[in-house]
């Protein structure tokens, strides 16, 4: 098998195109404390300083710096890896590397299109179906260093790649304010830190082989990460499952059986990725319909505070209340649609577009409409500009999505001037640079788009 050409991969242009694209607007800091500005203005020395030392193999990573993410109340946190800037762009690099060296391999499927191709599946076959679900126990904590260094070895990798690889996977994370004195007290002797933008596709590399074995059995096979699911014609046997975990355990991987699931769609749905699905419905777990209604009510509560409270209304709002009903309406009705920016969706109903429970709809927009009754500003009444969920998941499915937000429809900077004043993110009045127009429009889009983004519990593999 002849070697990848990385070269392409190291060339100055290419990895100022990807510093541009997937790393200028991130706002994280690595224990250098180096921001992406900062960086920036130095790009070209730090850049050749890479390419040297990434082709000679000499690259030595710094110790990543420790984010607890919390899961929810009684679990323990998840610790998220943040690399330096300069380490973020090797990462990416060798992202990019693998994804060639396993292109024919590894997927780079959104959820939606899981989703799909379960509803196409029971679609096409109306009988009685069973499923079973597992979940892999700590599976990015459990990931062994030598079967996947194993894995890459012996494919069309340069050493210098699986060498620096096994330096990413292999190096510590460390809490804030940590001196290296204390270094030693922190081992990676096994797992692949999360938050890295290599941990998903080693992930799936590392599952590969079970993945190819599985799907070549008559199940109904899709695994997402460490969500297993298989649906079948008929109960799947206990000798069947024994044999699963026990391939599984050959890749030092446990089941965690608290969450294993198996029964009959006609007796109850399950949740996949964040869906309910059951014989003849694919709609929203109910956890998820909660969390988007408790956004919704939190930034309800918001617009209710500023109106009586000018205070707490934002700087250039705060002698402008029907301004800012306006901009409360707009925001709010952001986050019902969801938002278009970067040639991308953002939004719960862009992520949960695969669903028929249309009801569901119909009732979560009643509930939103009932949030108005207690406004007075609104006369206790939802407005007429007040968006809808039923029309924006018309609007999604059609491709018709003129009713959604569009920021790069925003291609100026007098448009995103304007913008920006009307949402009473500057002033009207004071001079800014075109950088301070770019700078106040990036903040704010990439605001927007987190908001859209908070709570829908997933991980694009990317």
């Amino acid at each position: 098998m002849e070697e990848i050409n990385i070269n392409k991969f190291l060339e100055l242009e290419y990895l100022k195109k990807l510093f541009h694209q997937k790393i200028k607007r991130s706002k994280s800091k690595g224990i250098d404390k180096v921001s992406v500005e900062k960086f920036d203005v130095d790009l070209d020395n730090h850049l050749n300083l890479i390419i040297d030392k990434f082709k000679s193999g000499s690259y030595n990573f710094s110790p990543y710096l420790e984010l607890l993410k919390l899961k929810g109340r009684n679990k323990v946190p998840r610790v998220i890896s943040i690399p330096t800037i300069r380490d973020k762009l090797v990462l990416l690099v060798l992202k990019e590397i693998l994804h060639e060296a396993f292109d024919s391999s590894v997927n780079r499927k959104l959820p939606n299109n899981y989703i799909k191709e379960i509803k196409h599946f029971l679609k096409k076959d109306k009988s009685e179906k069973f499923f079973l679900k597992l979940d892999l126990e700590k599976f990015y904590d459990t990931l062994n260093h030598d079967i996947i260094i194993s894995k890459l070895t012996g494919q069309n990798l340069p050493e210098n790649v699986v060498l620096l690889i096994k330096r990413a996977i292999t190096n510590i994370t460390v809490p804030q304010n940590s001196h290296v004195s204390q270094y030693a007290n922190y081992e990676a002797n096994v797992g692949v830190p999360q938050g890295l933008s290599i941990s998903n596709i080693l992930a799936q590399i590392y599952l590969l082989d079970f993945d190819k074995v599985i799907s070549k059995r008559k199940y109904f096979y899709q695994r997402y990460v460490d969500d297993i699911l298989l649906i079948n014609s008929s109960e799947i046997s206990q000798f069947r499952i024994k044999n699963f975990i026990k391939e599984l355990e050959s890749l030092s991987l446990a089941v965690n059986s608290s969450k294993t699931e198996q029964n009959s769609l006609n007796v109850t749905a399950f949740n996949f990725l964040s869906y309910s699905i059951s014989d003849d419905k694919i709609s929203v777990a109910q956890k998820n319909i909660e969390l988007f209604l408790r956004r919704i009510a939190a930034k309800i509560t918001w617009f209710k505070s500023c109106i009586k409270v000018k205070e707490k209304r934002p700087e250039h709002l705060k002698e402008n209340p029907e301004r800012l009903k306006e901009v409360f309406i707009n925001e709010l009705n952001d986050m019902i649609t969801g938002l278009i920016a970067n040639n991308k969706s953002y939004g719960w109903l862009f992520y949960f577009s695969e669903i028929n429970d249309l009801d569901l709809l119909f009732k979560i927009d009643k509930i939103i409409s009932s949030f108005f009754l207690n406004i007075d500003a609104f006369n206790n009444n939802a407005p007429q500009e007040l968006k809808r969920l039923v029309r924006t998941y018309y609007a999604i499915n059609s491709k018709k999505l003129n009713y959604i937000s569009n920021y790069d429809k925003l291609d100026t900077v007098i448009k995103k001037r304007e913008f920006l004043v009307y949402r009473g993110q500057i002033s009207s009045t004071q001079n800014y640079s075109n950088e301070d127009i770019e700078r106040h429009f990036i903040r704010y889009q990439n605001k927007q788009i987190r908001r859209n983004e908070q709570g829908l519990g997933y991980t694009y593999i990317t």
